[in-house]
């Protein structure tokens, strides 16, 4: 099995030319061409794992015979949800009602994440750049960023830098099931964000429409 960045992560040249590689997942991908990819390993895995000090929002939902209320939960009682509900709604203690915490999660990337991901997208062989739907979101909203800060400073440092986030998002896919049942992807159809498309127009890509 081929890999890149001392052998951490797997690649494989596909049939029909495209070099892709497998960032930080541990299963296989299998093509509709019958190629596979290599799984990463466990330790890989877990090195490429999203920043957990993630900054989000907690929400309780409270559903009292189809009437909802929802609360904010602050960070510091997220596992003693239950109890801060009953001190600030002491009418609902009671009550047999349905309850339960949702928690929306905006993870960060982490500075070895960042150093990987931008050092494969500077290897001219690899094409594709397959990673986990959580990873291209957190990417994506950090290239959105850097592109602000950038429109707002006039520093070409910043503008590089921001450059270099666009275009490994430029690289950066999930892959595309062509059968749930097989669990085989697609082997010439890959799902993007709208973020990247958003930065072909901010490269010299050519977008062709219709």
């Amino acid at each position: 099995m081929a890999t890149i960045l001392g052998q951490r992560y797997p690649i494989l040249t596909l049939k029909n030319g495209l070099t892709i590689v497998n960032y930080g997942s541990n299963h296989e991908y299998t093509f509709d061409t019958d190629e596979v990819l290599g799984a990463c390993s466990s330790t890989v895995c877990n090195d490429t794992k999203l920043d957990p000090r993630h900054s989000g929002i907690a929400r309780v939902m409270i559903d009292n015979a189809g009437s909802r209320l929802s609360v904010d939960i602050p960070d510091d009682r997220l596992d003693y949800w239950r109890d801060h509900i009953y001190k600030s709604y002491p009418e609902y203690e009671h009550l047999s009602c349905k309850m339960w915490l949702d928690v929306f999660i905006n993870y960060q990337v982490s500075d070895h994440i960042m150093d990987d991901i931008l050092m494969i997208a500077e290897m001219d062989i690899i094409d594709i750049i397959l990673v986990p739907y959580p990873l291209m979101n957190a990417w994506s909203r950090e290239c959105r960023m850097q592109r602000e800060i950038a429109e707002k400073i006039d520093n070409e440092g910043v503008k590089e830098f921001s450059n270099n986030w666009e275009f490994a998002l430029l690289k950066m896919r999930t892959c595309h099931l062509s059968s749930r049942v097989d669990k085989t992807n697609y082997h010439d159809r890959f799902c993007g964000s709208e973020e990247s498309s958003l930065a072909e127009h901010h490269t010299n890509i050519k977008v062709l429409d219709e």
